[in-house]
C-alpha cells in the first residue's frame, strides 16, 4: 500500500516492509528515527534490534549526506523483514561513488589513543550487521545491510 510523501508500506505474514524518501538533511534523522521506531513496532523486532537499526540506519544516512554534498535529491530508505531476516537499504541517487565495505578495519585502541574523529560508527555498523554489500550504477549509490534477528 503507498501512502503520501514517498512512503510505502507493505505486510504479508511473516513479511514486512516500509520505504520512505527522507530530505538530505541532518534535521530529517528525527523522523527518520520515527520510522525505524514504526518500523520496529510493525515488525515485531524488539526494543534491542530497533536501537540497532536506528544506529545502523542514522549512520548510513549521516555519511551520506556528509559525504556526498553533490547529491540534490532525497535519499529512499526501505526496510524489509522476512521470517528471521532484516534488511535495511539505503539508496542516494545523482553522486560520486564512496564504497564503505572497502573501508579498512579500525583499531579501535589506537584510534581512541590517538584522539582520532570519525571512523567509529560505520566500525559499530559493520560488527553490528551481518552483511553490508555496496552496489553504484549510474551515479546511484546503494548501501544494504543484512542482520538477522531471531524470530
Amino acid at each position: 500500500m503507498k501512502q503520501g510523501n514517498g512512503q510505502k508500506r507493505s505486510s504479508d505474514g511473516d513479511s514486512v516492509r516500509m520505504q520512505r524518501l527522507f530530505a538530505r538533511d541532518f534535521a530529517a534523522l528525527e523522523g527518520i528515527f520515527a520510522f525505524v521506531t514504526e518500523f520496529g513496532a510493525a515488525s515485531r523486532i524488539g526494543a534491542d534490534r530497533s536501537f540497532e537499526v536506528q544506529l545502523m540506519v542514522e549512520e548510513i544516512f549521516t555519511n551520506m549526506v556528509k559525504y556526498n554534498k553533490d547529491g540534490s535529491v532525497d535519499i529512499d530508505i526501505e526496510l524489509r523483514r522476512d521470517g528471521d531476516r532484516l534488511q535495511i537499504c539505503l539508496i542516494d541517487a545523482d553522486v560520486e561513488p564512496f564504497d564503505i565495505t572497502k573501508l579498512p578495519e579500525v583499531d579501535t585502541v589506537r584510534h581512541l589513543a590517538e584522539e582520532k574523529v570519525g571512523g567509529l560508527g560505520l566500525h559499530l555498523v559493520k560488527k553490528i550487521a551481518d552483511d553490508i554489500s555496496y552496489e553504484y550504477v549510474g551515479r546511484l549509490s546503494k548501501v544494504t545491510i543484512t542482520k538477522r534477528v531471531g524470530s
